[in-house]
């Protein structure tokens, strides 16, 4: 992210959806995990 090989919008996204599941310190995870059961 900090690099610019992601943007705000995506990171804030993942950050939103990591908080609703309870994790919300996995949202730089979260980047690299493809399929929904890998973020569970």
């Amino acid at each position: 992210y900090k690099c610019g090989g992601i943007d705000k919008r995506t990171i804030e996204k993942f950050e939103k959806e990591a908080a609703e599941l309870g994790k919300g310190s996995f949202k730089y995870a979260w980047v690299l995990d493809k399929l929904k059961a890998e973020r569970e």
